[in-house]
């Protein structure tokens, strides 16, 4: 999907680069027909000599300009949800890698929450939790330990947890049912959490789905994103691929 992405942009900067060839060809055209329609040879010498454009010149290069932002605009907003799901997919997997590395270094563990109590998914929040005394999956939120708090969107417009009905698990082995965030850590009153301990591994595995609020209201499943984590604390990006059917 990505590699299909890419390809496309090339055609389009490329298409852009032909536009602008020809734009600058057809300047060069019309000066020339400027300078010898209906001019002798000293006014030809005098026009060579003059700087600036002609009315005619401005007016095609205007012209040329609006069809070029017509077909550029629409193309970049199409673009835009793409951008920003891309941005928070590599917002929520640095985070998770920054506390993995933290757990690592402070010799205990580091609590990933997402939202705040009674397992409810928070307005497309997670809070990551220096868990000093390794005692959350007992006391629960303590609220001197928050040391990051992240509204996905808010930093990214539209974008949030949520997946397209229908869709596969990343395993691809059947489709995704129940929450976006599957980390079903134990304390019906805790919020969806997960801990990376001192050794950079979970106490349990999960998956973190991403989509676009628009996506996820029309079924739309090309553009979304996922990040697992598993039973070592590798953590991996997944984009699903519509060819396939499957994550990749």
């Amino acid at each position: 999907m990505g590699s299909c992405t890419a390809i496309k942009t090339l055609f389009g900067i490329c298409d852009l680069f032909v536009i602008f060839l020809l734009i600058d060809g057809w300047i060069g055209s019309i000066k020339r027909l400027v300078q010898v329609t209906n001019l002798n040879p000293p006014e030809v010498i005098i026009m060579q000599n003059q700087k600036g454009f002609s009315l005619i010149e401005l007016i095609v290069v205007m012209a040329i300009m609006g069809i070029a932002a017509g077909i550029a605009v629409p193309v970049y907003n199409n673009m835009k949800p793409q951008i920003r799901l891309n941005g928070a997919a590599r917002q929520v997997m640095g985070d998770l890698m920054w506390a993995r590395m933290r757990a690592i270094s402070e010799n205990n563990n580091y609590v990933i929450a997402f939202g705040e109590v009674n397992k409810i998914l928070t307005n497309d929040t997670y809070y990551i939790y220096d868990d000093n005394d390794n005692d959350f999956s007992s006391v629960g939120i303590e609220a001197d330990e928050l040391v990051k708090e992240v509204v996905i969107s808010d930093k990214y417009k539209d974008m949030g947890y949520g997946y397209a009905p229908g869709i596969k698990k990343t395993n691809n082995s059947s489709l995704l049912t129940g929450d976006a965030v599957t980390f079903n850590s134990g304390g019906a009153s805790k919020p969806i959490w997960f801990n990376f301990k001192p050794n950079g591994s979970p106490n349990i595995t999960g998956t973190i789905y991403l989509i676009p609020d628009e996506d996820e209201a029309s079924g739309r499943k090309d553009r979304s994103r996922a990040l697992s984590v598993n039973q070592t604390g590798r953590i991996k990006s997944w984009r699903y691929n519509m060819a396939s059917n499957l994550w990749e």
